[in-house]
C-alpha cells in the first residue's frame, strides 16, 4: 500500500468514527422535533375540532329535565315574558360639586376693621347668625341717612293724615252747611274737628248768605204794605244773590284746596318713602345682604358705625382668613360658607352618548359612587351645558342630588346612568335571564315542572331592570330568572356526555 492511500483510508476511518460519536445526539434532536411537531397538530387543528365539536354539541342539545333534587337545589325561578317600558341607559363618569347656589364666599362689603369673627372653620351656622362685626364710618353716615329719611317720612305721613282728617271734615261741614243747618248748630258740631282754615272762609260767607235771607224775608211783608219800595227789595234781593255766590265760591275753593292739599301729601309721602328705599338700599348694598323687615324697624339712634356681617343661609363654616382686629378691604373674604345638603352631579357628555342631550330639567338619573358600595343615589338633571367644548366634544350635564344624611361629600368620583333616547313599549327580560356562550345569546324557557328549553333571542335597547328582546319569545312564556347559570352548565356538560 502506497502512503498516499495509507492517508486516505486514515481520513475515511476518522470520519466515521466521529459519525457514529454524535449518532446519539442526532437521534434526540429528531425525536425532539417530531414531538414538537405532534404537539403543534393538537394545539390548532386537533384542539379546534374538540372546541367545534363541543359547540356543536351545545347547539344540538337545547332541552333539560332535571330530576326533581336538581330542580330542589337550584332554587329556579321564572317570569312571564311581558311588555314593559324600556329606555337604554349609559354610564358616564362625574364628580360631585357643591351647590353653587349655596357655596357663598362672604366678603368685606366696605373697608373697616375687623371688631370680632364669631365663627371658626367647621361650625354650623343658620340663616341670620352673626359671623362678623366690622367698624366702619361708611356705615355710620348710611345710617344716620336712614334715620334722616326716617323722620322725613314720618313728617310726610302726618302731614297726608291731617289733610285726610281735613278734607273728610270739610265734605261732611259743607253737607251740614248745604242743608240749611243754622250757624250755631254747625259751630258746636265741629267745633273740636279739625277744619283749617276753611272754617273761617267759609263760614263767614255762609253767614252773610244767612243774613241776606233774613233781611230779604223782612222787606218783602213792607213792600206790601207800602212801607219800602220795591227799589228796596231789589237792592236785598241782589246783596242775597251777591252773598250766596261767595259763599259758593267759598265752598268751591275749599274743597279744591282741601284735595289738592291732599294730592300733595300724598306725592310728598312717596318721595319720602322713596327716598328712604334708596337709603335702605345704599345700606343693603355695603352689607351684602337684604335685611330684614323687622331688623329694619328696630334700628334706632344707636346703631353707630358698626355694620354686622350675618349669615346668608344655614351652611358650615369652610374657611376663615381674617383675626379680630385687623383691617380688612372691600372685597376680602371673611368665610366660606357652604350648604351640602344639595350638591351638584357634573358629568360630560359625549359625541358617542349625543341621544342623552334630549334630557330635559326634572328627569330623573342615577348616582352611584365607587367609593360607597351598595347604595345608589337618585338625581335630577338640572340642566345641560349650550356649548360643546371643543378639546373633549361633550356638553356638561348638571344634576341635584339630595344629600341631607350627610353621607356624600364635593370632589367624590362618582357613576352616572343617565337614560338614552326615547322611552318605548317592548318585549323584555329581565337582565340576569340573558345568557351568552360563543357570541350567541340565549334565555331557558321552562315548559314544565324540572322541564326547560334554550331558545336563542336576539336582544336591543336594555336598561337596569329590563331587556328587550325583539326576536325568539312570545308574551308569556316562562323565562328562568333565578338560576340561569346552573341551567346553562348542566347543558354544558349534558353537551359533553353526548
Amino acid at each position: 500500500m502506497t502512503e498516499s492511500e495509507s492517508k486516505i483510508k486514515n481520513k475515511t476511518t476518522g470520519a466515521w468514527a466521529s459519525l457514529l460519536k454524535s449518532l446519539p445526539t442526532l437521534l434526540v434532536l429528531g425525536v425532539m422535533g417530531a414531538g414538537w411537531m405532534a404537539m403543534h397538530h393538537i394545539n390548532s387543528g386537533g384542539h379546534s375540532e374538540l372546541i367545534e365539536d363541543e359547540f356543536v354539541k351545545l347547539t344540538q342539545v337545547d332541552h333539560l329535565l332535571l330530576p326533581e333534587g336538581k330542580v330542589q337545589a337550584g332554587k329556579f325561578g321564572s317570569e312571564p315574558v311581558t311588555t314593559q317600558e324600556v329606555r337604554h341607559e349609559h354610564t358616564v363618569p362625574g364628580r360631585l360639586r357643591y351647590d353653587q347656589t349655596k357655596h357663598v364666599d362672604v366678603k368685606a362689603p366696605i373697608d373697616g376693621i375687623v371688631t370680632e369673627l364669631v365663627v371658626s372653620p367647621g361650625d354650623l351656622v343658620k340663616k341670620g347668625d352673626l359671623v362678623a362685626v366690622i367698624r366702619s364710618p361708611e356705615i355710620g353716615r348710611a345710617r344716620v341717612e336712614i334715620l334722616k329719611r326716617q323722620k322725613d317720612r314720618d313728617i310726610a305721613q302726618q302731614l297726608l293724615d291731617r289733610e285726610s282728617k281735613i278734607a273728610t271734615n270739610l265734605n261732611r261741614f259743607i253737607e251740614m252747611l248745604d242743608e240749611g243747618q243754622s250757624v250755631d248748630v254747625i259751630e258746636d258740631a265741629f267745633s273740636d274737628l279739625a277744619l283749617g282754615n276753611y272754617r273761617r272762609q267759609i263760614l263767614s260767607a255762609y253767614s252773610r248768605m244767612r243774613l241776606a235771607d233774613e233781611l230779604v224775608a223782612k222787606v218783602r211783608p213792607l213792600v206790601e204794605s207800602g212801607s219800602v219800595s220795591g227799589r228796596t227789595v231789589r237792592e236785598r234781593e241782589g246783596e242775597r244773590q251777591l252773598a250766596e255766590t261767595e259763599y259758593r265760591t267759598a265752598r268751591d275753593e275749599a274743597s279744591f284746596e282741601i284735595d289738592k292739599s291732599v294730592m300733595k301729601a300724598k306725592a310728598d309721602l312717596t318721595e319720602a318713602e322713596s327716598q328712604l328705599s334708596l337709603a335702605w338700599q345704599s345700606l343693603e348694598t355695603l352689607l351684602g345682604y337684604a335685611i330684614e323687615d323687622g331688623v329694619k324697624a328696630s334700628m334706632d339712634d344707636d346703631a353707630g358705625a358698626t355694620l354686622e356681617v350675618r349669615a346668608p343661609f344655614d351652611g358650615s363654616v369652610e374657611s376663615r382668613t381674617f383675626a379680630p382686629n385687623e383691617r380688612v378691604v372691600r372685597g376680602d373674604s371673611l368665610i366660606v360658607l357652604a350648604n351640602t345638603d344639595s350638591l351638584w352631579v357634573e358629568a360630560n357628555i359625549r359625541e358617542s352618548d349625543w341621544p342623552a342631550v334630549a334630557l330635559r330639567p326634572g328627569v330623573a338619573v342615577e348616582v352611584t359612587v365607587p367609593a360607597i358600595e351598595g347604595q345608589a343615589f337618585p338625581a335630577t338633571v338640572k340642566y345641560f351645558g349650550r356649548e360643546v367644548q371643543a378639546n373633549t366634544n361633550s356638553v356638561p350635564l348638571v344634576a341635584e342630588i339630595d344629600n341631607r344624611s350627610g353621607i356624600l361629600r364635593p370632589g367624590m368620583f362618582v357613576r352616572v346612568t343617565v337614560p338614552m333616547g326615547d322611552a318605548r313599549q317592548a318585549l323584555s327580560v329581565r337582565p340576569k335571564s340573558l345568557l351568552q356562550h360563543e357570541n350567541e345569546q340565549f334565555v331557558f324557557v321552562q315548559t314544565d315542572a324540572g322541564a326547560f328549553k334554550k331558545v336563542d333571542v336576539e336582544t336591543g335597547k336594555t336598561s337596569d331592570q329590563w331587556v328587550e328582546v325583539k326576536s325568539g319569545l312570545s308574551p308569556g312564556q316562562l323565562v328562568v330568572t333565578d338560576g340561569a347559570f346552573l341551567l346553562k352548565s348542566e347543558l354544558l356538560l349534558q353537551g359533553e356526555g353526548e
